[in-house]
């Protein structure tokens, strides 16, 4: 080869290299400004679907046959992101694929959080599942790469697409890495957008919310009546959940039905309707338990399965109820109802934490309503207590001092003067038990009192009680029987149950003007059950639930035509709570009470009151 000829090929291989080092910087500085336009676009705010668009349509401009992808990771799916060239119907058929080791070139670098790069579509394991349909749309090629956040989370991928076998090329791998580089800032954009759009509606949800508890607790520390607070609450529970009526359902603990304590948004007939309304603990039970597991309920009227609660529902017009519990400490006690007439939509998420907020606070008002009733009932019954107790210890003393004066006489005979002392004398065990029943109160309530367990010959106490009652009670009426079981022996405390036959029987001989007290007492098993029954005055249905209080009786006036300063049931409650024991009564207004005790066989160990 001659020298002129060497000069005109290596001139020509230098002018090839000049043409392609040339478009080499032109297709560069092409790329620079359309990626500039891009990161344009992204600070502007775009929307980052037309971004993905705009990504993949510059990218394909640069390299001829090329058609890119983007796809967005979604939990463990890959959703479509951008696909300005792919036939329409492949963008559907992967639209939500699960990635995985060998779910195609997307998926499988999503999993790894690696580039993939499939040359050959037709021959590649990793397209198995999905050969047949990128076939079908001439797909040869797939080049994948992950979109990496900056914490190193997988947001998504950017694949390029080829009609033909190939592999990448270098300048193929930096122009995938702008791009990939582009689509990293647009989604980690979009994701910061939405998530502080997320905090902002969080935040302002979270100021409504304070807001509006802020106003119910200020409302509900208004007042410190019950009936009020119940029906505040009702009232702003209809108010703060824009709901079109509430009710407040409560535990009545003297029957133990639940009952409708108070209601807003409700004609007078409904109202009344409902506040007469009595639900059993079985017909509420489901309810209860699924407050306990879930915090609140909400129930579709049309979806309410037991017909006598969609009946309930249905004439009040409820198309759509939520239910949060009412509590007592740890202890659900009701619950607060807010229901929609008409509208079946559910409460929002924002709803139903209000609801939860109001019901909490609303136990909190009540529980603080309670301790004031409490207070103030034992400032009542202190009052009372010493009215009664300056009443009857007045009478035995007037007795001794009365008798006191006859006894100086000089002119009683021996029989009037041992008849009157016998009077001194009961007089003086009348003042002397209630002496002690004040002090055995005095010692439970301080815990100086513990329960002496030892071998009881019940037979024997029995037989006792019945002669001492007979020294005492000499009137014919009412006549004492007394049957029992022989050979009862418990373990248990000999004193107390001595004092808690003692007072149930003394309570019956004082309740009962004429007919018969009888005493018995049996074996059921394990247990020892101790029967007191008379044909007495008996105590009215809504005495019942304070006659084991302190101070109680089924006449609490001062002027009772009954003695005793009401503390002899309170004690014998709490003997039983100490001995493992239990107390049933049943009583009915001029036919007479039963008190029925049933005790252990063998008594804990001693407790303390």
């Amino acid at each position: 080869m001659t020298a002129s000829l060497v000069g005109a090929v290596l001139a020509g291989v230098g002018m090839g290299v000049l043409i392609r080092q040339n478009r080499r910087a032109r297709r560069t500085a092409a790329l620079l400004r359309g990626q500039t336009r891009l990161l344009e676009m992204i600070a502007l705010g775009k929307p980052h679907g037309e971004v993905l668009e705009a990504l993949c349509t510059l990218v394909e401009r640069h390299v001829p046959g090329m058609l890119c992808s983007v796809l967005l990771l979604d939990g463990d799916r890959l959703r479509h992101g951008a696909a300005p060239s792919l036939p329409a119907e492949y963008c559907r058929a992967i639209d939500g694929i699960t990635i995985g080791p060998t779910v195609g070139s997307c998926g499988t670098a999503a999993h790894a959080r690696a580039p993939v790069v499939v040359t050959d579509i037709a021959h590649d394991p990793l397209w198995n599942d999905y050969r047949d349909v990128a076939l079908a749309h001439d797909l040869a090629a797939c080049w994948s790469f992950p979109i990496l956040g900056g914490d190193g989370r997988c947001l998504g991928t950017f694949a390029m697409y080829y009609r033909r076998v190939r592999t990448p090329t270098r300048d193929d791998w930096r122009l995938i890495e702008v791009a990939t580089d582009v689509a990293t800032v647009a989604l980690e954009r979009h994701r910061t957008a939405i998530e502080l759009a997320r905090s902002t509606a969080h935040a302002a949800e979270e100021s409504r919310l304070s807001s509006a508890l802020a106003h119910v607790g200020h409302e509900m520390i208004s007042s410190l009546d019950t009936p009020v607070l119940l029906d505040r609450l009702c009232q702003l529970a209809t108010e703060r959940l824009s709901c079109d009526l509430s009710a407040t359902v409560l535990r009545d603990p003297t029957c133990g039905l639940f009952v409708a304590r108070a209601s807003d948004g409700c004609t007078p007939a409904q109202a009344e309707a409902l506040r007469v309304l009595r639900l059993s603990e079985s017909a509420v039970a489901p309810l209860l338990h699924a407050l306990e597991r879930d915090g609140d309920v909400q129930l579709r009227t049309d979806a309410v399965v037991e017909p006598a609660h969609a009946r309930l529902l249905a004439e009040y017009g409820v198309t759509h109820s939520l239910y949060v519990a009412l509590r007592r400490g740890r202890d659900v006690i009701g619950f607060l109802c807010a229901a929609h007439r008409g509208r079946t939509r559910p409460f929002t998420p924002l709803q139903r934490r209000l609801a939860a907020g109001i019901a909490q606070i609303g136990s909190m008002a009540l529980a603080n309503a309670r301790l004031v009733e409490e207070v103030q009932r034992a400032s009542q019954l202190k009052t009372e207590f010493v009215s009664t107790m300056s009443h009857e210890l007045r009478t035995p003393l007037s007795v001794i001092l009365g008798y006191a004066d006859v006894l100086e006489d000089p002119a009683l005979d021996a029989d009037e003067r041992r008849r009157t002392l016998g009077r001194v004398r009961r007089a003086g065990f009348e003042l002397l038990e209630m002496i002690e029943a004040t002090l055995d109160i005095g010692r439970l309530e301080t815990g100086r009192d513990p329960a002496r367990i030892e071998p009881v010959d019940v037979s024997a106490m029995l037989d006792d009680l019945a002669v001492e009652f007979a020294a005492v009670h000499q009137a014919p009426e009412p006549a004492l029987h007394w049957r029992h079981d022989a050979g009862l022996v418990l373990d248990t405390d000999r004193r107390k149950l001595r004092m808690i036959l003692k007072n149930l029987v003394a309570n019956a001989l004082k309740f009962t003007p004429r007919g018969e007290v009888r005493i018995e007492a049996a074996m059921h098993g394990n247990r020892c059950a101790f029967t007191v029954r008379d044909t007495g005055i008996g105590i009215a249905a809504d005495r019942l639930p304070v006659i084991f209080e302190m101070f109680r009786q089924g006449d609490s006036s001062d002027a009772r035509s009954y003695g005793g300063v009401g503390l002899g049931l309170y004690i014998v409650q709490r003997f039983l709570e100490q001995l493992g024991g239990d107390i049933a009564v049943a009583s009915a207004l001029d036919r007479g009470t039963a008190f029925t005790v049933t005790m252990p066989v063998r008594a804990a160990l001693p407790l303390t009151a």
